[in-house]
């Protein structure tokens, strides 16, 4: 089995590439509820409902990242706009048959950090809403 190389990575928000990606994460998660009862030799758990959060880390690029920016921070929590924004994750890129990780999301942060010896970079978080499908690309 060929392994996906990291750097083929892509990730659209709201139909806008996250320019100059550098890392992103996606955590999924799968809540449970006890079912035990008295008569019970051991516990016994069923799974009630599942989620989805993440982020990701950019290298700001001057103006090639204003459309991505304005992409990002028009849902923002700070806009308060109440939108949901549309996530494709593409884990190795973004041709025919390349695995697709299609989602809805609410933006809950968006920073910048500089310093002097470094590059601008930024990053995002979010809350997914919603079924999680994992798909191919077509």
């Amino acid at each position: 089995m060929a392994a996906i190389r990291g750097h083929d990575g892509l990730i659209k928000i709201g139909g806008v590439a996250v320019a100059a990606l550098t890392s992103y994460t996606l955590d999924t998660t799968q809540d449970t509820a006890e079912a035990s009862s008295m008569d019970s030799t051991a516990r016994v758990f069923l799974k009630t409902l599942h989620g989805f959060s993440g982020s990701g880390d950019f290298v700001l690029e001057g103006p090639e990242s204003a459309a991505q920016h304005q992409t990002i921070t028009q849902f923002d929590m700070g806009a308060d706009s109440g939108a949901t924004a549309a996530l494709l994750l593409f884990p190795g890129g973004e041709d025919t048959g390349d695995t697709e990780i299609s989602a809805s999301i609410i933006i809950t942060g968006y920073s910048i950090t500089g310093a002097f010896d470094g590059v601008v970079t930024g990053s995002f978080t979010f809350q997914g809403t919603g079924t999680l499908t994992f798909g191919a690309k077509t």
